[in-house]
C-alpha cells in the first residue's frame, strides 16, 4: 500500500513539477473533461464489529445465544477455534473512469466550482467472523464489484494552472453478501445478496495544467449503506440452537451499517 501510495504521490507532484512554467497561457479552468482515476483503496479498521441474531425471528437483533459465547471479530477467521481472531479485511486497487465539467470565476485565477460523474471498480472485501462453542465459524463477506457517483467540486485556481479544490456528492456501489461456514449440520440462506447500495463521500485534491491535459492526486472517504442484508439458519436437528426459539430458525446480521472506505488516486484528464 504504501508503495502505491508513494508513486501515486510521486506521479502528480512529478507533473506539477514540469508544468509550473508554461501553465501561465492555459490556466482557465472553463470546459468540459474527460479522464481516468488510479490508486489504492483501504478500509478502516473494523476488529470491532459483530454479529447479532434474532432466535425469535420478530425483526429485533441482539438476542442472547450462549452457543455464541466466544464472539466475533471483524475480518476473515484464522481457524475454526474459537478465539483465534480475525485477519485484517484486504485492502487493494481502484480505478475509475470520469467526465465532468468545471467554470472559473476569473481569467487566470479565481474561483472554480463543478460537478463530476465517475464509474469504476475497487477491489475491497468486508467481512466478518462469528464463532460458536461447536466449534465453528460464521462468516459474512461483503464484497464490492463496482463503484461510482456524482461529485460536486469547488475550489480555488492559480495563475500557475494549479487547482485545489474540496468535492463530495452521491456515492453507489454494487455489493455481492456472502455466507461462508464450518457448520455443515444447518442451512444457511443470505437474504438480498446482491444489491445496489448508495451513499456519500467526500475529499479534496490537487490538479495542474498540462497543455490540454490536466493531472493530480484526489483523496475520498466513501461510505454505502449496507445494513438490510441477513442469513436464516434453519434445519438441524429438531430443537438445536437456530430452532430452539422458533421452528423456522435464526436470522444472522452485522452491526456496522456501512461499507466504508478510503482511497487515494492519481488522475489525468483531457480538457477541451
Amino acid at each position: 500500500m504504501r508503495v502505491l501510495i508513494s508513486t501515486t504521490a510521486a506521479i502528480a507532484l512529478a507533473a506539477l513539477g514540469a508544468s509550473a512554467a508554461s501553465a501561465q497561457s492555459t490556466s482557465n479552468w472553463t470546459g468540459f473533461y474527460v479522464g481516468g482515476q488510479l490508486g489504492y483503496a483501504w478500509q478502516p479498521r473494523d476488529g470491532d464489529e459483530q454479529v447479532v441474531f434474532d432466535r425469535n425471528l420478530d425483526g429485533n437483533f441482539g438476542d442472547a445465544f450462549p452457543n455464541f459465547a466466544p464472539g466475533s471479530c471483524g475480518g476473515s477467521p484464522t481457524s475454526a477455534a474459537p478465539g483465534t481472531g480475525c485477519t485484517k479485511d484486504n485492502d487493494g486497487t481502484t480505478w475509475k473512469v470520469h467526465a465532468g465539467f468545471d467554470y472559473q470565476f476569473g481569467d487566470t485565477s479565481g474561483p472554480v466550482v463543478g460537478a463530476v460523474v465517475e464509474y469504476g471498480k475497487s477491489y475491497l472485501v468486508d467481512s466478518v467472523t462469528a464463532f460458536s462453542t461447536t466449534p465453528a465459524v460464521y462468516k459474512m463477506q461483503a464484497r464490492l464489484r463496482n463503484d461510482g457517483g456524482i461529485r460536486a467540486r469547488g475550489g480555488y485556481s492559480f495563475n500557475t494552472g494549479t487547482l485545489i479544490y474540496g468535492t463530495g456528492g452521491l456515492a453507489y456501489g454494487k455489493i455481492r453478501n456472502r455466507f461462508s461456514t464450518s457448520n455443515g449440520v444447518n442451512t444457511f440462506t443470505v437474504d438480498n445478496p446482491t444489491k445496489d447500495a448508495w451513499g456519500y463521500n467526500y475529499g479534496g485534491g490537487i490538479e495542474q495544467k498540462v497543455g490540454p491535459f490536466s493531472v493530480g492526486a484526489l483523496y475520498l472517504f466513501t461510505a454505502l449503506k449496507n445494513n438490510d442484508s441477513t442469513v436464516r439458519a434453519s434445519g438441524g436437528p429438531a430443537g438445536g440452537p437456530f430452532t430452539a426459539q422458533n421452528a423456522s430458525g435464526t436470522d444472522f446480521k452485522r452491526t456496522f451499517s456501512k461499507f466504508g472506505y478510503h482511497s487515494l488516486m492519481a488522475t489525468v484528464s483531457y480538457r477541451f
